[in-house]
């Protein structure tokens, strides 16, 4: 693990830049193989793998966090420490037996990202401070690096930040970069136009090259009302949660929009998808059976009605549920919900 004082922490276009900057300080220090979760989105480890450090994915719990027994083995088959990305999925926080693993594992050399992407509205104060050590820093007490992309839930169209470099190289811009900022001002000016937001999402995927923050955004998070802001946005979910709190989900009392594990999980998508909602979040694959539940009081209801089973069946006999049940990457948990559910 880093041996020197970590320096202030830097603040990024969006998270995955923050990750590149782990990944380059990482691979300098020598490490080449990442711990990653199977339940992801492709680029939290694409930085790692442009580095050229070999990913491995590790299984998840039910909470779409890394399952304490597969990442002991995962970790067991290392020859050398490798980097643990532990991300906070769905607003879900380590504890118990995970955070045992975990801290083994960095006692004798691994070194620990905490992706807090989802968990950024509890994080809010620590993610966004640039004090230093000891003056209301991040907590870094059981991680070497803290990263978030910025972007999703809060109120900026670009961002991202990583605490815990030792040795930051200041993110620079490109072509690609200034012409992602460009679009994406462009974009929030005329949020009615869905397709200005796309442009945003290919750049991204295109522009890997580590930029800084657009000043206006940064301004942004820094502004007296901003705290007002965030604690509306988690009292708005809190009433999601409550709305929907019959319904197994797997990430109860989250700041982060509920996520319904169904065997028919795709029923539901379909419904909301009728209504004109888009899910925040959905990994093909990788969440098959969950839906994210998009932040609107209409959604939870339209999502509670789809789950009920007189609902499924009458979707499943006029084909609406886009064929057969869906596998699932949780089918224990799956499994022990179904009584409650078919």
């Amino acid at each position: 693990m880093p041996t020197s004082q970590p320096a202030l922490p830097v603040f990024t276009a969006a998270g995955r830049h923050a990750l590149a900057l782990v990944a380059r300080e990482a691979r300098a220090d020598g490490v080449r193989e990442v711990l990653a979760p199977r339940v992801r989105c492709t680029a939290m480890t694409t930085p790692f793998e442009l580095e050229g450090l070999h990913v491995t994915d590790v299984d998840c719990a039910p909470s779409g966090l890394l399952a304490p027994g597969a990442l002991a083995a995962a970790l067991a088959a290392c020859d050398r420490p490798p980097l643990i990305l532990h991300a906070e999925t769905f607003g879900n926080r380590a504890d118990g037996e995970l955070r045992t693993v975990l801290a083994a594992a960095r006692s004798t050399g691994a070194r620990i990202v905490v992706d807090a992407t989802h968990t950024a509205l509890e994080r809010a104060e620590e993610l966004l401070t640039d004090a230093g050590p000891g003056t209301g820093a991040a907590d870094l007490d059981n991680a070497d690096y803290l990263v978030a992309s910025l972007r999703k839930l809060l109120p900026i169209p670009l961002g991202g930040v990583v605490h815990g470099l030792v040795r930051p190289a200041a993110p620079t811009g490109d072509e690609l970069n200034a012409d992602l900022a460009a679009v994406a001002a462009i974009a929030e000016r005329h949020r009615d136009v869905p397709a200005l937001m796309d442009a945003v999402e290919d750049l991204l995927d295109l522009a890997w090259a580590p930029a800084p923050m657009p000043g206006p955004y940064r301004a942004r998070l820094a502004a007296p009302g901003i705290g007002a802001e965030l604690t509306r946005r988690r009292t708005r979910l809190a009433r999601l949660h409550a709305a929907v709190a019959e319904l197994d989900v797997i990430n109860p009392g989250a700041a982060y929009p509920p996520v319904i594990a169904h065997p028919q999980a795709a029923a539901i998508r379909t419904a909301l998808a009728r209504a004109g909602f888009s899910p925040p979040l959905h990994w093909p694959g990788a969440t098959d059976g969950l839906v994210a539940l998009p932040d609107d009081p209409w959604a939870a209801a339209i999502a509670r009605r789809a789950a009920g089973p007189t609902a499924l069946r009458e979707a499943l006999a006029e084909g609406e549920a886009s064929g057969p049940a869906e596998p699932l990457d949780f089918d224990a948990f799956i499994a022990s919900k179904t009584s409650k559910t078919a």
